[in-house]
């Protein structure tokens, strides 16, 4: 077992391991102040629920080099083409943004095209000369698959949104640390009812006495109808539509991802 050191504070918990330093930082939703702050930035309306403040920071002490999962850098990435705004298609796109305008007056001047479901493929934010490069191969499974102690495990969200009632937008992160490495899922979560799901998956892992760090990132989508078929029917054929909310249950729907793989250097 090797030896390590918990960070502990009122809004941050992690550890210090392996030359490592891993902290995970909770704290409250943004006030309506920073929001129209971000919205201003942005260029757009941004998500109901922002928890700016929150992030995960794995950083190599010998180094520096470091990588943080963060709401705002996530947003940078939302597409705001000339079509962005039609980049998904329903018929409460057009007026639940016209509404979202019309709740957010003072900042209309600076409102453009935006991708209004803010699907994100942000990959994480690296610093201290931190950079992946493409790679042939990715996570080893049957490592993680391996029975260990977690020395510290944690979950947090960075945006949500519910799309003025129609669905369900959100980027969350889970970390775990085990005494061989650490591994980071981030997963933007996208529901648009009637419409479509789409998943989008960052994963990160280090095995602790390499050089390297492996990230996959992975995109899926299916329509709305086809992750229905899967509901299982009760009785009387009614459906539990109540999964479709399940996020761990629409993961185990939609297969066959389009993965990236890369590596970063030490």
């Amino acid at each position: 077992m090797p030896q390590y050191e918990k960070i502990e504070s009122d809004c941050v918990g992690g550890l210090r391991i392996q030359g490592w330093e891993i902290s995970s930082c909770h704290k409250p939703i943004l006030s309506n102040a920073t929001i129209e702050q971000y919205a201003e930035e942005l260029g757009f309306n941004v998500p109901e629920m922002i928890f700016g403040n929150n992030y995960l920071r794995v950083r190599h002490s010998a180094t520096g080099k470091e990588i943080e999962l963060l709401a705002l850098d996530a947003l940078k990435q939302v597409d705001t083409g000339p079509h962005s705004a039609k980049a998904v298609q329903v018929s409460i796109a057009e007026g639940w943004s016209e509404s979202s305008r019309r709740n957010r007056s003072d900042i209309t001047d600076v409102i453009k095209p935006f991708d209004w479901t803010f699907s994100t493929k942000y990959r994480g934010t690296t610093t201290g000369g931190l950079e992946f490069t493409a790679s042939e191969s990715g996570i080893d499974y049957q490592k993680l698959m391996v029975r260990e102690e977690i020395l510290f495990y944690d979950e947090n969200v960075l945006y949500e949104d519910d799309l003025g009632d129609n669905g369900t937008s959100q980027l969350s992160y889970k970390v775990r640390v085990m005494p061989s490495g650490f591994f980071i899922l981030q997963r933007f979560f996208l529901r648009v009812d009637g419409v479509l799901f789409r998943i989008f998956d960052s994963r990160i892992y280090h095995q602790f006495g390499t050089d390297s760090i492996i990230r996959e990132f992975s995109t899926r989508e299916m329509s709305f109808e086809d992750v229905k078929r899967h509901v299982p029917k009760k009785k009387h054929d009614d459906e539990d539509l109540s999964l479709l909310n399940n996020i761990q249950f629409v993961d185990g729907i939609i297969k066959e991802p389009i993965t990236e793989y890369q590596v970063a250097e030490i």
